[in-house]
């Protein structure tokens, strides 16, 4: 009998670190739960950049009269490539800023407006030294020159042809403008449960780019559940999205995409730091595309801590899951 041959290939190479100061800390802990919460961040895969996604929200919301402010940075390196279909290479820096106010007790509202920086980057020889220490394959990286920034697509039932994003696209670019909403169902006098309702809005006033390409309104859904059992603290999120384009650099969309969020905070009572990991699962972007319609998993581990009255810092950690396929040899 021959032995197994195991064989595992990366969906996608992506390295985040992000930095988050929050304002008006006493906004954030009024609520009587002092726990941190998970990382609002939204999916960073080089598929889902294609077009906007759900923004997931810790359940509570900013006390009545009470302003919020979130600065957050990520730097994520892209890489997806399939040889007869695509090519995504590349690192973006953005940098978020979401304003919350709440206009009750049980309701706020949000504004955000991320700027980004597109670049070959500097990660690549780093990533692939990770995965050489780790034993994981490159994914076709080292086939090609490092740090530059390339979009290649073969669009399906066009004779071939490709929508590129030359490295002539680097540089600033504006994101698109969210307005959104949260209402908080439940919220239990102990503060042990609690839930809440996310609806959110973007406003097509992204820097127009083949990469960022969505020129049209986009609507979400989500809800979003906390329960507390000292010191863990966990989270389930579910949310639903219309997405207004049709068509993005020729690819055929699903206009309806599914996201869920699951994540667990290690946070003790009076402690001033906070230990997360959190999972989020994306349906796929195209129809019919390869591993455009494939689902994407992304893992984040991260840090954080309550500095001083109005402030927390937030470092974390983010790689995309593994496939693993098993031959038999």
């Amino acid at each position: 009998m021959k032995p197994k041959k195991l064989t595992a290939r990366a969906k996608l190479g992506i390295i985040i670190l992000g930095v988050t100061l929050i304002g008006n800390g006493s906004a954030l802990h009024a609520q009587g739960n002092r726990a941190l919460g998970f990382f609002p961040l939204r999916s960073q895969s080089p598929i889902q950049q294609l077009r906007f996604g759900i923004q997931h929200h810790p359940p509570w919301t900013v006390p009545q009269g009470t302003w919020a402010l979130q600065l957050q940075h990520t730097w994520k390196n892209l890489w997806l490539y399939d040889e007869r279909r695509f090519l995504i290479d590349g690192e973006i820096h953005e940098t978020v800023l979401r304003s919350a106010y709440g206009v009750t007790d049980r309701f706020e509202i949000m504004l955000e407006l991320p700027v980004r920086y597109l670049s070959g980057g500097v990660l690549d020889g780093l990533i692939e030294g990770f995965h050489r220490m780790m034993g994981l394959g490159q994914a076709g990286r080292d086939k090609f020159p490092r740090n530059r920034f390339v979009v290649e697509i073969t669009v399906p039932g066009k004779g071939g042809s490709t929508a590129l994003n030359r490295s002539s696209d680097n540089g600033w670019q504006v994101g698109n403008f969210v307005l959104s909403s949260t209402y908080s169902l439940i919220q239990n006098r102990d503060h042990k449960f609690r839930a809440i309702v996310t609806g959110n809005i973007k406003f097509p006033t992204a820097t127009t780019s083949e990469m960022f390409g969505s020129q049209k309104m986009d609507f979400g859904l989500s809800f979003g559940v906390g329960y507390r059992m000292q010191p863990f603290h966990f989270y389930y999120n579910a949310g639903l999205l219309y997405f207004g384009n049709r068509t993005i650099m020729g690819l055929e969309l699903r206009q309806w995409r599914f996201s869920l969020l699951l994540a667990l905070e290690y946070h003790p009572i009076g402690s001033q730091h906070s230990w997360v990991v959190q999972g989020l699962v994306e349906s796929g972007v195209a129809k019919d595309y390869g591993q455009f319609s494939q689902r994407t998993s992304e893992v984040i581990f991260g840090y954080k801590h309550h500095c001083t009255k109005g402030w927390v810092f937030e470092v974390g950690f983010l790689e995309n899951l593994f496939y693993t396929k098993v031959k038999m040899v």
